[in-house]
């Protein structure tokens, strides 16, 4: 019998070769998003997924060339997710998330310099009743690292020794006597020290200024500089947090210099107020508690490599 000669097939074409043949997926419950390479349908949700021990961290990344869908496919995403009662907090700074708010029937929280609405990145997490990493010391190393890491990112170098040691200080005197302090406190006690600050650093009051001088005059750009009236204040009262989107548009400053710093405050706020509203652990409910957190343009926070962001609970 003659022998049949090999076949050669290239992994392009093998799904033709072989049609029936696919490989398992990540499971049906959740959002088709699309055909896998071996023509099985690709379902995903991360709260499913982690729900069931397939991944360990819930987050995701979307990247891609300018120009291919990216996102189209977040919006179309999100629209979806609320069939199943999920909620969405975005951080939009190209204002492209207008027509999936009214869609939902919300407005987005436009943030310009000089507007009407302010957001207090310093606003506390989780209430202490229970939740993880709750109370007042996580508070306040919340509102450490973020204000550390805008001073580095605003800087363009790491904080040395003496100015993160002025920086401390001056948080903590901007907080005593009062349930919520705000940025602006912050840089008046940078830049007028009390004597009870600098006894507790073993140091002179004109010392202690001279310490935090420059971060506060960094910083002092989100109070009287070309980034104010947006997050030197109080959080402006009556936000719809209970909405099923929250938009927080920064489009008035994308091509600012300084729109990763602004990014950075805005998202820190998001993440402490969503922390604040999520539901109790063991509310019942479809989607109680499940939000999807979306950072857009996310290169714009990345590229500066000193913002760090703790507020995820």
């Amino acid at each position: 019998m003659p022998r049949l000669p090999a076949h050669q097939v290239t992994t392009r074409n093998l799904g033709a070769a072989y049609p029936f043949i696919a490989e398992a997926g990540l499971g049906r419950r959740g959002i088709v998003v699309g055909d896998d390479l071996l023509g099985g349908s690709f379902v995903f949700d991360p709260f499913e997924l982690y729900a069931a021990g397939v991944v360990s961290n819930p987050n995701m990344v979307v990247f891609g060339q300018i120009g291919r869908g990216k996102s189209a496919f977040v919006k179309t995403f999100l629209w979806r997710q609320a069939v199943f009662g999920r909620r969405a907090w975005v951080v939009d700074p190209k204002g492209e998330y207008g027509d999936l708010a009214d869609a939902w029937g919300v407005r987005p929280v436009s943030l310009r310099p000089g507007g009407a609405i302010r957001l207090n990145p310093l606003d506390p997490g989780p209430d202490a009743d229970g939740q993880a990493g709750a109370g007042p010391d996580a508070t306040g190393r919340r509102r450490m690292e973020l204000l550390s890491s805008l001073a580095s990112a605003c800087l363009g170098r790491g904080l040395a020794p003496r100015e993160r040691a002025a920086l401390g200080a001056a948080l903590a005197e901007a907080a005593r006597g009062v349930d919520v302090p705000t940025v602006p406190m912050v840089v008046e006690a940078l830049l007028t020290p009390t004597a009870d600050a600098a006894r507790s650093l073993r140091t002179e009051r004109r010392d202690l200024l001279e310490d935090g001088r420059d971060v506060a005059l960094e910083l002092r750009r989100l109070v009287h500089g070309d980034l104010c009236g947006m997050f030197d204040g109080p959080t402006t009262p009556g936000l719809d947090l209970a909405a099923p989107l929250v938009v927080l548009d920064l489009s008035a400053l994308y091509s600012s210099p300084a729109l990763g710093v602004l990014m950075a405050c805005a998202t820190a706020w998001l993440q402490a107020a969503l922390a604040r509203t999520a539901a109790p652990k063991g509310s019942a409910g479809p989607g109680r508690g499940r939000v999807f957190l979306v950072v857009d343009e996310a290169w714009a926070i990345l590229s500066k490599k000193r913002i760090q962001l703790n507020y995820c609970s």
